[in-house]
C-alpha cells in the first residue's frame, strides 16, 4: 500500500483526493511518491496523438465549478505542485515524448487560468512519462484484470525500459493483448495528472499555540481549522462509471429528400442511412440507401433510383465522440431508369468509388441529434441504354417503350452504352440521429 503522508500536518479531502490543506505553518511538502501519486491523483485526458483541452473534460467541470470556489471562499494559497504528463503507448515513441511533455504544460496553464494565483511562482513536481507501463499496470490491477500478473511480470522485467516494454506486450497472446489494452486502458493513459497541496492563509489561521518541554521549546502543529467546511461535489457516481455512448444512428439527407431535377422538377425520395460508432477511436461504418420512384406516364418523365452505399469515415476528433470534420472512402452501386420526354430517357445501372469529407456538429445538448454538411468526390461507370416513345424504326406510336436503336435486332445488346465521370458525384446537408446507444463501463482514474 502506498504510504499516505502525516494525517497531523495534511487534511486530504476526501471528495478530493488529489488536494492535501495544512496550515501555513507547515513548510516540508507532503512526500508523494510515485506508488501514491497512481492512487490519488486526477488530471485531464486528451484525444490520440493531441494536446489541446477537450470541452467538457470531467477534471475541468470539477475544478471549475466545484474546488476552485471553495479553495477561494477558505482563503486557501497553493504551496506545491505534483503533475505527470503521459502518452498512451501506440503511435511512435519520440512523438510520445513530446506528448508527454505538452500534455504536462496544459495542465499547468489550465491550473493557474481560474485560480488567480501566481502558478508559475509555486514549486512544480514535474515528471514527464512517455508511455506509462506503471500506471497501465496499477488499472489492471484495479480493475481485477485477468491478465494484469502477465502485464506486470513483463514490465517488471523490462526493469523501466519502454521500447523493450512495448515490443513484448506487443507480442503478447498474438497481439491481441494489445488490441483489448488499446480499447480499455489506453483512453485512460492519455492524460496528464496532478497532486496540489495548499494551505490556509496567514490572515485567517488561528494564533498557534506553543508548549514546552524538559529540553526545548517546540512549536506544535495544529490540526486543519475546524472552521473550514468540507467541500461537497455532486453525486455523479452514475456518471462516472457508465459513459453514454452512441452506437448506431439513423442519417437522411435533405438534398435527396427535396430534390430537384432540371427538365423533370421536384423528385423528392426516401434517403436512409446508419451510422456504426464502436466504443473509442476514429472509424466509424456507413450504410445508405436511396431510392426515388417518380412515374409520369402522360408526360414520359420518370425519375426511378435504386443506390446503394458503403463508407467508411475517419474522425479526426476521436474519443467516441465523432464529432467535427472528418475524411470518408466510400464505394456505391445504382440501378436507374430516368425520362425527361418522349424522345430522352436512359437506363442501366453503375457503380462508383471515391473521397468525401465532411463535417458534423450537435443541434442538441446531449448531442444526439446532429446537423452534417458533406461532399464527395471520385468516380462513376455506367452502362446503359437510351430509350424512346414509340417504335424509332418506323416511327409507329403503339403505346410502347423501345431501346433507341436502329441496327439489326439480331445484333442488338443491351447496355451497349458506356459512361464514366470523374469528379464531384455527392452532397449533403444531413439530420443525424441517435437510435440505438450503449453504455460504456470504464476504468475512471
Amino acid at each position: 500500500m502506498a504510504q499516505k503522508p502525516d494525517s497531523l500536518l495534511y487534511k486530504q479531502l476526501a471528495d478530493y483526493p488529489f488536494v492535501f490543506v495544512s496550515d501555513s505553518i507547515v513548510t516540508s511538502p507532503p512526500v508523494i511518491t510515485d506508488s501514491l501519486f497512481d492512487m490519488i491523483a486526477r488530471g485531464i485526458r486528451f484525444q490520440v496523438n493531441r494536446t489541446e483541452l477537450q470541452k467538457g473534460d470531467p477534471f475541468i467541470t470539477l475544478y471549475n465549478d466545484s474546488l476552485v470556489p471553495w479553495l477561494k471562499e477558505n482563503n486557501l494559497i497553493l504551496r506545491e505542485i505534483f503533475v505527470k504528463g503521459a502518452a498512451s503507448p501506440e503511435g511512435p515513441y519520440d512523438n510520445n515524448v513530446r506528448l508527454s511533455r505538452e500534455r504536462t504544460k496544459r495542465l499547468i496553464e489550465f491550473l493557474s487560468s481560474n485560480l488567480d494565483q501566481p502558478i508559475a511562482d509555486r514549486p512544480t513536481n514535474s515528471k514527464f512519462v512517455t508511455e506509462d507501463y506503471a500506471y497501465l499496470v496499477k488499472l489492471m490491477e484495479l480493475a481485477g484484470d485477468a491478465e494484469y500478473r502477465k502485464v506486470k511480470a513483463i514490465w517488471d522485467a523490462c526493469k523501466g525500459n519502454e521500447r523493450l516494454c512495448k515490443k513484448k506486450l506487443m507480442a503478447l497472446n498474438g497481439g491481441k493483448t494489445w488490441k483489448r489494452l488499446l480499447k480499455v486502458y489506453f483512453p485512460t493513459l492519455r492524460q496528464s495528472r496532478v497532486v496540489l497541496w495548499f494551505v490556509v492563509s496567514p490572515k485567517h489561521m488561528p494564533i498557534p499555540k506553543y508548549h514546552f518541554t524538559a529540553k526545548t521549546e517546540m512549536l506544535a502543529i495544529p490540526t486543519l481549522p475546524s472552521f473550514l467546511p468540507v467541500p461537497t461535489t455532486p453525486d455523479t457516481t452514475a456518471d462516472k462509471a457508465y459513459a453514454r455512448r452512441h452506437m448506431i444512428a439513423a442519417r437522411t439527407n435533405l438534398i435527396h429528400d427535396f430534390l430537384y431535377v432540371p427538365q423533370f422538377g421536384f423528385a423528392p425520395g426516401g434517403n436512409i442511412q446508419l451510422e456504426y460508432y464502436p466504443l473509442s477511436g476514429h472509424y466509424t461504418f456507413n450504410a445508405g440507401f436511396t431510392f426515388h420512384n417518380h412515374r409520369h406516364w402522360n408526360s414520359h418523365k420518370f425519375f426511378q433510383v435504386r443506390d446503394a452505399q458503403l463508407e467508411v469515415r475517419r474522425y479526426f476528433k476521436g474519443g467516441g465522440e465523432f464529432l467535427g470534420t472528418y475524411l470518408g472512402a466510400y464505394a456505391e452501386g445504382t440501378k436507374y431508369g430516368i425520362g425527361f420526354s418522349a424522345t430522352k430517357g436512359w437506363e442501366g445501372e453503375g457503380g462508383g468509388a471515391g473521397l468525401s469529407i465532411g463535417h458534423t456538429c450537435k443541434l442538441n445538448k446531449k448531442g444526439s441529434l446532429r446537423l452534417e454538411l458533406s461532399m464527395s468526390v471520385g468516380a462513376f461507370v455506367t452502362v446503359y441504354d437510351p430509350y424512346v416513345w414509340g417504335n424509332p424504326i418506323n416511327g409507329a406510336i403503339d403505346g410502347l417503350y423501345y431501346y433507341d436503336y436502329h441496327g439489326s435486332t439480331s445484333k442488338f445488346k443491351e447496355r451497349n452504352h458506356r459512361f464514366m465521370w470523374f469528379g464531384p458525384t455527392n452532397a449533403g446537408i444531413h439530420l443525424t440521429y441517435d437510435i440505438i446507444y450503449r453504455k460504456k463501463k470504464e476504468v475512471t482514474r
